[in-house]
């Protein structure tokens, strides 16, 4: 600059979404029905994830907490993992992928054909 004054502020610089949302994740709490065929008593399992949806690159994977005693087979320490992280297309349309937008307490997302109904979200989500 001439006159070796500091360069005029230029709010207008776009900031990449990598940058202006890294490690910034949304955290919802959901659910799947699981049909049981080998016993009489019940006719389907509640499994109860955490899908976890990243801002910086609009991927999310989900993954179940390991409950101990439960009789269901399970990850060794963290729990299983059902969508490992990848955006995740929309079943009627496969160009289309999810979006934050998409994701809010109530909703039921078809994944793979596996239906997840959003039950709660985490605070910095809900903000």
């Amino acid at each position: 600059v001439a006159g070796g004054g500091a360069p005029p502020a230029d709010d207008t610089k776009a900031v990449p979404a990598w940058v202006a949302f890294d490690r910034k994740v949304l955290r919802f709490n959901c659910y799947f029905k699981e049909s049981v065929h080998e016993s009489r008593l019940e006719n389907y399992r509640i499994r109860n994830c955490v899908l976890y949806y990243y801002l910086e690159d609009d991927s999310m994977h989900i993954s179940e907490p390991k409950i101990e005693n439960s009789g269901i087979p399970q990850g060794e320490r963290k729990g299983t993992v059902f969508l490992k992280r990848h955006r995740v297309p929309k079943p009627d349309s496969p160009s289309s992928f999810y979006a934050a937008s998409d994701l809010a307490v109530g909703r039921e997302l078809d994944l793979y054909g596996r239906v997840f109904l959003i039950t709660d979200a985490d605070a910095f989500t809900r903000a």
